[in-house]
């Protein structure tokens, strides 16, 4: 095996030890016996009643479910997880599915037609729905990797030789006139950054740090390509980031359109979506009558008894083959209806994963734009590249990486994306500067720090505070304050509560100051999080604020007037754990337009010289304070 197929080999071994490493979670989280015990542990509802079923595009049907008991009780359900949809009859009933969509006791989940047994879904009963473990993903990428070692399509092979050398894949060629692109609502740096991807033959990359305007280049480059091509795909590792895209191209009269079968698609891009452009068309209706008569004739036939005579036997089988007939006939004029659709768009755009949705797998592409492309495994890039001649990545490789939870895997590299690889050595490579969000102070630390100082802010933002503020920055050092980390064995997660303590009292002695400007409250804990938003619901002063509490990860791609981190980490020690990774701290720093409060313990912290230098830059902007401030 030669030096490529030796790199892409290990890929796939990662992506096992990923696929198997989730499998156990899932496997330890049903070793609870008890029904209890399973609604305790949030993989189970039970009971749930069907409050809705309809037919969506593709043979699949959609259910919503409501609990009727355990209201309120935390679970692990969420959009696009595999589950099952138990009927408990004389006869236990299962139906595999996936969930579309979770609203407090409301789920969707989305079926396929021919997984329901002949005498249909029961109308009514009593149902329960399970998470079960669903490698369909882990199937998408294995298939891309094996797909890449074999290709012998000559811009796969370059593509593929590219990333395994870290070579500049500096072919170009002229399209007319693109060195006079110029877009008068992009500034001096994005019009250059699109004029450097069209001269790409191959692949290019927009580097795009927090507040730089990605999103309003990712348009303009769009709408410039489409000018000299039919159709454009543009993908993302998650569906918000591709609903993000997806109104913006819409809102610039595009025709777009959103793939995704199994996962729920934001309801203000809906209308763009496969299922909602085809039920909107004249033709549905014919379709969704036939599937009707079809589904009427299976529940006719199932009337009949076992025991009957050859009249019934007869009458029985020739129900079915009406039924079958009727379904086959639908199907003809559903696809039909659906390449209709495909043809005729301009963008096709969907996550990573569902590039290999059976509605556009007959397409090629001369160009891919991939956005937030640092949190993208290889793998998952590969299986839309494969799909077109020339690829631009769009992200920020000083943002949190992708989700890897097998420490075996990150060993052999899964974390390492191909933006990773390529920000430094592609020859068709754009920062972009100027960045619209943030007051410079508060872009201060990140841009020395990750950047080498080549960002500025646009002078709309630079200064901008809060009304009648005195800093935009402040760190509180809690040291010898006594509020150590905490750790929760249910939850395998860290907490403190003395943060907590403090970073409130800052919110009370600043009352009037933040009462009306959106407030962010980020930990890099689950835990911490989670005892923050119980505290808060306690918190009679701070209701009605606008005060939404998440993780560091929870954060990534949003902005707030105000951002306030607790870095929990207080030990004797020094371990940070996680912490240590700067991309953490960089998209929890860089998320606050205006003001920026970080809470932390520098007598463990400073083990660590990214910390120090963080608590220098304070400092030196007179922006440092002791806990005791707040505690007298």
């Amino acid at each position: 095996m030669d030096m490529d197929k030796d790199r892409y080999q290990i890929i796939l071994n990662a992506i096992e030890e990923e696929r198997k490493s989730e499998e156990e979670y899932f496997r330890n989280l049903s070793k609870a016996k008890g029904k209890h015990e399973l609604i305790s542990s949030g993989i189970l509802w039970s009971p749930v009643i069907i409050s809705k079923k309809f037919y969506t595009i593709g043979e699949r049907i959609e259910i919503v479910l409501e609990r009727t008991k355990h209201l309120d009780q935390p679970h692990k359900f969420k959009t696009g997880i595999g589950c099952s949809l138990v009927f408990e009859a004389e006869e236990i009933k299962e139906y595999k599915a996936t969930v579309s969509y979770v609203r407090k006791n409301k789920m969707a989940i989305i079926l396929s037609i021919r997984h329901i047994e002949k005498d249909g879904l029961p109308d009514h009963g009593v149902f329960s729905v399970r998470m079960i473990y669903d490698e369909r993903s882990y199937k998408v990428m294995k298939s891309a990797i094996k797909a890449v070692i074999e290709s012998k399509d000559e811009h796969i092979k370059i593509l593929r030789e590219g990333i395994r050398r870290k070579s500049n894949l500096g072919d170009t060629f002229h399209q007319k006139d693109n060195s006079l692109f110029i877009d008068p609502y992009l500034n001096l740096v994005q019009n250059e950054a699109i004029r450097t991807c069209l001269r790409a033959r191959n692949f290019g990359i927009i580097h795009g740090p927090p507040g730089t305007g990605k999103t309003t280049t990712i348009v303009a480059l769009v709408k410039a390509i489409l000018q000299n091509e039919k159709r454009i795909l543009v993908c993302a590792p998650s569906n918000n980031a591709v609903d993000l895209l997806v109104r913006r191209l819409d809102e610039k009269g595009l025709k777009v359109l959103r793939i995704g079968n199994v996962t729920r698609i934001g309801d203000s891009v809906g209308h763009l979506t496969l299922s909602e452009k085809s039920r909107n068309h004249p033709e549905w209706n014919h379709i969704k009558k036939v599937r009707i008569e079809s589904e009427a004739l299976i529940k006719q036939a199932s009337t009949f008894k076992r025991k009957f005579g050859s009249k019934e036997h007869a009458r029985r089988r020739a129900l079915y083959k009406e039924s079958k007939d009727l379904r086959q006939w639908a199907d003809d004029l559903e696809e039909k209806l659906t390449r209709q659709i495909v043809e005729s768009a301009q963008v096709i755009a969907t996550t990573l994963i569902s590039v290999a949705n059976r509605n556009i797998n007959h397409l090629n592409f001369e160009t891919l734009i991939i956005d937030e492309a640092s949190q993208t495994l290889e793998a998952e890039c590969w299986a839309a590249m494969l799909k077109a001649k020339r690829v631009f990545l769009v992200g920020d490789h000083f943002q949190l990486p992708p989700t890897v939870k097998s420490d075996k895997a990150k060993k052999l590299g899964l974390e390492e994306t191909i933006l990773d690889r390529m920000t430094n050595v592609a020859s068709h490579c754009s920062l972009l500067k100027e960045q619209y969000r943030m007051n410079d102070k508060i872009l201060g630390f990140s841009n020395s720090e990750f950047y080498q100082d080549q960002l500025f802010s646009n002078e709309k933002v630079a200064h901008h505070m809060l009304e009648n503020d005195t800093a935009p920055i402040c760190f509180i050092d809690t040291s010898g304050c006594g509020f150590e980390e905490t750790f929760n064995e249910e939850h395998r997660s860290l907490k403190n509560e003395g943060e907590y303590f403090i970073l409130r009292e800052h919110l009370l002695q600043h009352f009037d100051l933040l009462k009306n400007a959106e407030i962010g409250i980020i930990s890099p804990y689950a835990e911490q999080v989670r005892y923050i938003k119980g505290e808060q619901e306690e918190e009679d002063r701070f209701r009605g604020m606008d005060i939404e509490v998440n993780t560091i990860d929870g954060f990534q791609g949003q902005e707030k007037d105000v951002i306030y981190i607790s870095l929990v980490r207080s030990n004797e020690s020094g371990e940070i754990g996680f912490l240590k990774d700067f991309r953490r701290l960089n998209v929890a720093m860089t998320r606050a337009r205006k003001k920026l409060t970080v809470i932390g313990d520098m007598s463990t912290l400073s083990y660590h010289p990214l910390y120090v230098r963080m608590a220098e830059y304070f400092e030196k902007h007179n922006s440092y304070q002791s806990a005791w401030e707040y505690m007298t």
